[in-house]
């Protein structure tokens, strides 16, 4: 098969491909644990179990979290009442705490929550709590 593409026409390709390549790469890199603290500030949305979790961190050590139930009637019928956490939070290590100060439609036992970073890129969270279940997050620019 030939190609009907001038010279310069496959140059200019292939170094935007490459320009997209290498932007999307450097988006992907992984965060390293001395900037947990700063990139972690912002929104994020994930999955916790059957619950749809929407967090904000805020750079002064505070969080709001909104928690939806999953489910065909959570979802489509907006049957279940949303809840919201709120506190402050703090890393060490790979560990982000959790400290719950207030909250609405939730029944809590445990007044704090912990769990290891498992990977860290700039738009993407993975969290693994100490009973052993993973949740991924999104970073999402606005709600």
């Amino acid at each position: 098969m030939k190609s009907n593409c001038t010279p310069w026409v496959r140059a200019i390709a292939v170094a935007v491909l490459g320009f997209c390549l290498a932007s999307c790469a450097n988006k992907s890199a992984t965060v390293p644990k001395s900037e947990y603290s700063t990139t972690i500030v912002g929104h994020w949305q994930g999955t916790v179990g059957n619950v749809k979790e929407t967090m904000s961190i805020d750079g002064d050590g505070t969080f709001v979290c909104q928690i939806r139930p999953l489910g065909f009637l959570a979802n489509t019928l907006s049957q279940s009442r949303p809840g919201k956490i709120s506190g402050s939070w703090n890393i060490t290590g790979a560990i982000i705490t959790l400290k719950i100060t207030g909250e609405k439609h939730e029944k809590l036992g445990d007044r704090t929550a912990s769990s290891t970073i498992q990977s860290f890129k700039a738009d993407e969270l993975v969290l693994k709590s100490d009973r052993g279940e993973t949740s991924p997050f999104r970073r999402v620019r606005a709600f």
